[in-house]
């Protein structure tokens, strides 16, 4: 293993060989990643707010469900597709709920504490990293949009869950202040509702809001369920 050509430089002249290798991350992430990382930090963050708010006020079943299409939850089982067959028992460890940007499917991971499993999740939003240059809701027949303005009617579709304005203007392609007077305007007609976690204010769903969605998708002949969630 020694005489493999990667792993010869560390062997020879292992500091140089991991200098090389950190400029190597250095290069990757300035070339690849830098300008994405604030939208990517956002979306965690978004994540980890919906499942907690999800956990408070709906219970473990609401956290678990729709988490991925390799975990099973079947209370009080939670199943996920492992090339490795293993058991654990509740109370046996904690679980720590790990949301990712780049993920495929479920993963389940020991950690350095031998008491916790960490298991890792697509987060929600990921599109927002995607080519957005056609625009929200382009489509033609938008009733929502000739009723509200395609502006506002794109960011009243995209608050599922909590969301900041720079979250939504991350996922819209939009300018955080176009977004932030859209949510300005759908605030006072009492549609959104605004609260603030630390230094951050998210916005989300009254119901009125979710019932004007409904509303609109009826008239559009829509799945309802679609539509609100």
């Amino acid at each position: 293993m020694e005489d493999h050509p990667f792993v010869r430089p560390y062997v020879d002249d292992p500091e140089a060989a991991c200098a090389t290798l950190a400029e190597a991350y250095a290069a990757y992430w300035e070339g690849a990643l830098e300008q994405h990382w604030p939208t990517m930090r956002r979306l965690v963050e978004d994540e980890v707010l919906v499942r907690a708010r999800t956990f408070a006020t709906e219970g473990v079943d609401a956290l678990f469900a729709g988490l991925e299409t390799r975990a099973g939850w079947k209370p009080p089982v939670l199943e996920l597709t492992k090339h490795i067959e293993a058991d654990y028992r509740a109370g046996e460890r904690r679980l720590l709920l790990i949301p990712l940007v780049f993920a495929e499917g479920c993963r389940l991971y020991s950690t350095d504490d031998p008491e916790v499993l960490a298991v890792s999740f697509q987060a929600r939003g990921a599109a927002a990293l995607r080519d957005r240059s056609a625009g929200p809701d382009a489509e033609s027949g938008d009733q929502l949009g000739l009723l509200l303005g395609r502006g506002r009617a794109s960011v009243l579709r995209r608050l599922g869950g909590p969301l900041t304005t720079a979250g939504l203007a991350d996922r819209l392609g939009l300018a955080p202040s176009t977004v932030s007077e859209h949510l300005l305007v759908l605030a006072d007609a009492g549609v959104v509702t605004r609260h603030r976690v630390g230094r951050s204010v998210y916005y989300q769903l009254t119901d009125t809001g979710r019932s004007l969605l409904a509303l609109l998708a009826l008239l559009a002949g829509e799945d309802v369920l679609r539509a609100v969630s």
